[in-house]
């Protein structure tokens, strides 16, 4: 079975995350193309199928989470960096 993921919709980092946890689950080859990723699974399924939609939209989600929060956490990261440094000055 073969899946064309448009590449507007799904990022690289999304599509790479998602096949990485598909590997306990089926086994799966990636290609592309300008506008598609391409990705073949071997013991396409429903559950392999539900799985991988599952993934897919969790990573969506989180990349969506992390450009709205990423200053936030540079912040924080910067914040704690800038106490350790105060701590350990003195």
């Amino acid at each position: 079975m073969q899946k064309n993921l448009c590449k507007t919709i799904y990022s690289e980092w999304v599509l790479r995350n998602s096949l990485y946890w598909m590997s306990a689950i089926a086994h799966w080859k990636i290609d592309e193309s300008d506008e598609h990723w391409l990705v073949s699974f071997e013991g396409w399924n429903d559950e392999v199928e539900f799985e991988f939609e599952r993934l897919l939209n969790d990573y969506k989600l989180r990349e969506k989470l992390q450009a709205h929060t990423g200053q936030v956490r540079t912040s924080i990261i910067d914040n704690v960096l800038r106490s350790i440094d105060s701590r350990l000055a003195e």
